[in-house]
């Protein structure tokens, strides 16, 4: 063997290594500096699930271990489906068919139909106050107990309500006003913006958040996601720039963080008519659009109530 080569290979072998690595890496630095940036994406305030873009809504719910979709857990509204039979409903939540009935103002309990919407007695939804209201108006209103409702709200003074003030109201409890199951347009609805889903509805940051935000490019077209008559459209607080648009039979969509308004309070407007442009207006970190579908005053899931098809 020669002792002399096989010396030689053992003191330049770590340093052969480190030259071949430094020219890999810097191999590596250039091609990255040489590349095409990557482009350029509208800021979101969340961030954005890649694996569930805005235009391609899942074709079939997620279930849960109890049988009830995520979108029933989170909003405690059944929809019926094919096949479904009140009793059948009101046993897989625990409840009689009597009180279903009574809770969704069902005068025929063999009458129900696939698509209507069911509130599930137990429901909290979360109301805000109109300027003027009592609270024992709205609590005739949802037909609950005024004491109880002063109660789980912790209300020391329940004759002073101020406007925007934010309550619980155990919903589905039977006589009120309140009618879901008729009202609420169950995949009807239009896209108002191509984008993406930056934040769902449901409870953020320890807050309820009462819509859905799409990322999307500043300037993009917003447009009415139904027929309706223009309410408000104008600065709204922390909502910054906002449309809000009454569908009749006290169904309300709201519009907010635009840019540019192209609207005007009392003007009537069609489904798919631009009403205003993305933007970044209020509290917001990036444009996007704010959406809420609220049924007499209570925010539901938009995604209950929007096509699900692509945009």
């Amino acid at each position: 063997m020669n002792f002399t080569k096989l010396t030689f290979k053992n003191r330049f072998k770590p340093a052969l290594s480190k030259i071949i690595c430094f020219s890999v890496a810097m191999l590596l630095l250039t091609s990255w500096a040489l590349a095409e940036p990557y482009p350029v994406q509208a800021r979101l305030d969340e961030l954005v699930r890649v694996d569930a873009p805005y235009p391609a809504p899942p074709a079939k719910e997620p279930q849960l271990e109890s049988g009830r979709s995520v979108a029933e857990a989170s909003t405690r509204v059944y929809i019926v489906r094919q096949g479904d039979t009140l009793g059948a409903i009101a046993r897989r939540y625990g409840f009689s068919e009597e009180k279903l009935a009574q809770s969704n103002h069902l005068r025929d309990s063999n009458h129900i139909f696939e698509g209507q919407a069911l509130m599930i007695p137990g429901t909290v939804l979360q109301y805000r106050v109109s300027g003027g209201e009592t609270l024992s108006a709205i609590a005739h209103k949802f037909g609950v107990n005024s004491i109880e409702l002063a109660r789980m709200n912790g209300l020391t003074d329940p004759d002073h309500l101020r406007e925007g003030q934010q309550l619980s109201i155990p919903a589905g409890q039977g006589g009120g006003s309140l009618q879901v199951s008729r009202a609420l347009p169950l995949d009807q609805l239009i896209w108002p913006v191509q984008g993406w889903i930056s934040s769902h509805y449901g409870m953020r940051d320890g807050a309820m958040h009462e819509g859905i935000d799409i990322a999307a490019d500043q300037g993009q077209p917003v447009r009415a996601v139904k027929d309706g008559r223009v309410v408000f459209a104008g600065p709204r607080g922390t909502y910054g720039e906002t449309v809000i648009i009454d569908h009749g039979n006290g169904l309300r969509t709201l519009y907010a963080h635009n840019y540019r308004l192209l609207v005007s309070e009392g003007q009537r407007v069609l489904a798919g008519q631009s009403i205003a442009r993305v933007g970044s207006t209020g509290r917001s970190t990036g444009p996007h659009l704010h959406l809420e579908v609220l049924l007499n005053g209570v925010p539901f899931d938009p995604l209950l109530c929007l096509q699900r098809t692509y945009a």
